[in-house]
C-alpha cells in the first residue's frame, strides 16, 4: 500500500509540461526575470510572426489600445504578427522594461525610442493555472517637441 501512496503524491505534484514547449515557458515563476524572459520572447515572436507564440502567451479575452488609439483583441494582434511570417523583421536592440509584481499579476512597462516616434507601453500579466497570460496591453506615442 505504500507504494500506491507515493505513487498518488508522484503523479498529484507532476509539473505539466510548458505550454507549446517554447523556451520561454520553461521554469515559469512568479518573478520579474520570467517576466522580462516573456517580454522579449514576445517582441521577437511578434517580429518574426511567430502566432504560436503568441497563442500560448496571450489571455484569449487579450485586448490592447493600439499607438493609434484603436482597440483591438487576440486576432488583431494575430493579424499583425502573420504579416510578418513572409518578411520577417529585424530584431532591433530591445529596452530593458521596468517589472512591478503584484499578488497574482505583473505589469511590465516602458519606453521604445524608434527612428520615427518614441512609443511608451504597458503590458499587464496575469498568474493564472501555474502560467503567465497577458490580458492587456497599452501603446502610446509620446509627443517630442
Amino acid at each position: 500500500m505504500h507504494w500506491l501512496a507515493a505513487l498518488t503524491v508522484v503523479a498529484a505534484t507532476r509539473v505539466l509540461p510548458p505550454p507549446c514547449g517554447a523556451p520561454a515557458f520553461d521554469q515559469e515563476r512568479r518573478d520579474v526575470a520570467t517576466i522580462l524572459r516573456l517580454e522579449k520572447a514576445w517582441s521577437v515572436a511578434f517580429l518574426q510572426g511567430d502566432t504560436a507564440f503568441e497563442r500560448c502567451l496571450l489571455a484569449p479575452t487579450f485586448a490592447e489600445i493600439l499607438r493609434t488609439g484603436e482597440m483591438t483583441g487576440l486576432a488583431g494582434e494575430l493579424s499583425f504578427a502573420t504579416k510578418n511570417v513572409a518578411h520577417p523583421r529585424r530584431v532591433p536592440p530591445l529596452p530593458r522594461p521596468t517589472v512591478v509584481l503584484l499578488a497574482d499579476g505583473a505589469v511590465a512597462y516602458g519606453i521604445v525610442k524608434g527612428k520615427m516616434r518614441t512609443t511608451r507601453y504597458a503590458d499587464f500579466y496575469v498568474w493564472t493555472r501555474s502560467q503567465w497570460q497577458v490580458v492587456f496591453a497599452q501603446q502610446t506615442v509620446v509627443q517630442t517637441p
